[in-house]
């Protein structure tokens, strides 16, 4: 099939599943947020985490397709983005609602609402601009990646050298798709790593 591989790697690392791989990374690091949260608790809050911002907006996606709020479920056109992005939004605010709710790990709410105001960002931005939601999210999980290692004073150099390098590929992906330009990738990223460091920042000091 042509370009395989670019959507292959689309999907792998599609915005949907980044906040569940991110928990799962925090809950493998040997630190207080682990060892605080039981191993049944910390396989309750991914279900959740996955439900809520994986799942949900996914259903949600189908939904709006079949009441003809979207032209398609891949969402290649910036009109198409909008709802989705604004339901996901509401389902981010909710999960934050429940950390608070369940007084989690300042850590864990820390990424949860720069993950959340990260993706307001793209919804605004989508009402102008096609930028890459994609590499919103991997900026913003490379950028979550370098915050816990400081925070944590944990290094995880592997973890993030690899997420750069799948970046680039995922960047590369996006462009031979047409999905988007080069222009908008390289803000996507940006966007999506500065404004997870600069929140979790914000939030330490």
């Amino acid at each position: 099939m042509k370009n395989f591989w670019a959507r292959l790697v689309s999907a792998v690392f599609h915005p949907l599943f980044m906040p569940s791989i991110a928990m799962i990374i925090l809950f493998s690091i040997p630190s207080y947020v682990a060892f605080s949260i039981s191993a049944q608790a910390q396989r309750l809050i991914i279900i959740i985490v996955f439900i809520n911002t994986c799942v949900a907006p996914l259903l949600a996606i189908f939904f709006l397709k079949r009441i003809g709020m979207i032209s398609n479920v891949m969402l290649d056109e910036r009109v198409d983005r909008i709802y989705p992005v604004l339901v996901t939004i509401l389902f981010y605010l909710f999960t934050w609602y429940l950390f608070r709710q369940a007084n989690l790990p300042s850590l864990m709410v820390y990424f949860i609402v720069s993950a959340t105001t990260l993706t307001l960002i793209g919804f605004v931005i989508t009402f102008y601009w096609k930028i890459s939601i994609h590499m919103m999210s991997i900026g913003g999980f490379t950028g979550f990646l370098i915050a816990v290692s400081m925070t944590l004073r944990y290094d995880i150099p592997l973890l993030i050298v690899a997420s750069i390098l799948i970046s680039g590929l995922l960047g590369t992906a996006r462009i031979k798709l047409n999905a988007h330009n080069p222009p908008q990738v390289y803000a996507g990223y940006v966007t999506g790593v500065l404004v997870m460091l600069l929140l979790f920042f914000y939030f330490r000091s």
